[in-house]
């Protein structure tokens, strides 16, 4: 888990770039011509499965102190993607982002399907709680 996203490759993963850059025509054969798009930078629209998994397996664990633990790291995640999501200027979330949560210049800035993961991750958070 990334900051926003969940990562492509673990960071220790000799084939982890962290960084894309969708212009990169190289020889380095780890980054040119998109080749890591899918090994390093984090995909925000897992995250809301991360989420939901975790708040789902919390719950059948039948500990209400397991299940406070979950629900503050959950609602700590759903902050900061609520904090990326209003600092937008489209209101949305990327796409992708590079190692750490920075910005990819080449991923897409409102990603229809990491907002409705969220969406889904609040949903079930908020009938957890009732």
């Amino acid at each position: 888990l990334g900051k926003y996203g969940i990562k492509t490759l673990d960071s220790s993963d000799y084939n982890c770039v962290g960084g894309y850059v969708n212009n990169d025509d190289s020889y380095d054969y780890k980054r040119a011509h998109r080749f890591n798009y899918h090994n390093g930078p984090e995909w925000l629209w897992l995250t809301g499965y991360y989420i939901r998994a975790k708040l789902y397996w919390s719950k059948q664990q039948n500990d209400q102190n397991i299940l406070k633990q979950t629900i503050k790291h959950c609602k700590k995640l759903l902050t900061q993607l609520m904090d990326l999501f209003y600092s937008n200027d489209w209101k949305g979330l990327p796409e992708l982002t590079n190692a750490d949560g920075n910005i990819c210049p080449d991923s897409c800035t409102a990603q229809a399907w990491s907002a409705a993961t969220l969406s889904e991750a609040f949903y079930d958070l908020h009938y957890l709680q009732i």
